[in-house]
């Protein structure tokens, strides 16, 4: 009985992974970072954040705002997104 309950378990495990997929940076970031604003506040000269600490804090300021309850995996790969592609920062 045990070794059913954790077949099944396993079973119903992958399939959540995998109905999941992984997480796309760039289409995340066409979806629903350019839906409130453009890629102006990234590149204005006065824009607020100033290093990667604070660019990951700003993602996860707008995760929150919007409610979307991103992963920490995924806020780690947009705040990468957004780095590789418009701040420039040092990594870590």
């Amino acid at each position: 009985m045990k070794k059913r309950l954790l077949l099944v378990a396993l079973a119903l495990l992958s399939t959540l992974s995998f109905a999941q997929g992984e997480f796309d940076a760039a289409t995340f970031h066409q979806q629903h970072c350019m839906a409130c604003h453009g890629t102006e506040v990234y590149t204005r000269p006065n824009h607020r954040v100033q290093s990667l600490a604070r660019l990951e804090s700003q993602v996860r300021m707008c995760d929150a705002n919007l409610q979307i309850k991103l992963f920490d995996d995924d806020i780690l790969a947009l705040t990468r997104f957004l780095n590789q592609n418009f701040y420039h920062f040092p990594e870590k």
